[in-house]
């Protein structure tokens, strides 16, 4: 992999965590004016995963020429480690598998390789 493309990956890696933030933002403001549940929160979030990690392995497709659902996978998992680590040092928590934490990773993972593969 050239210096080219690990420039393009983290354009949209970043463009992911834009997305990420935009739509939060978007359905904080919904949930805020409806006065929704925990369970309308966490049903959001994973909303938010499925689009931006769909979309990122979408655009991580276009730019490969071949194997692009390898690199919607990766291009997510990428994702869901920055989010995971981010989360640790923010929170100061130590890092245990569970099941949200396997959930939420197959979640990225899934969306970023279909959107790989339905990449032109």
């Amino acid at each position: 992999m050239d210096k080219k493309n690990v420039i393009n990956y983290v354009i949209i890696l970043s463009g992911m965590f834009i997305a990420s933030a935009l739509l939060l933002a978007v359905m904080s403001v919904v949930i805020w004016k409806t006065g929704a549940g925990a369970g309308v929160v966490g049903g959001c979030i994973t909303v938010v995963y499925i689009i931006s990690n769909f979309f990122g392995g979408f655009m991580a497709g276009r730019k490969a020429s071949k194997h692009k659902f390898i690199w919607g996978i990766t291009v997510s998992a990428a994702y869901f480690a920055v989010i995971v680590l981010a989360g640790v040092w923010f929170m100061g928590n130590k890092l245990a598998v569970s099941p949200e934490i396997i959930t939420g990773a197959m979640i990225c993972v899934i969306s970023g390789m279909f959107g790989g593969m339905l990449a032109p």
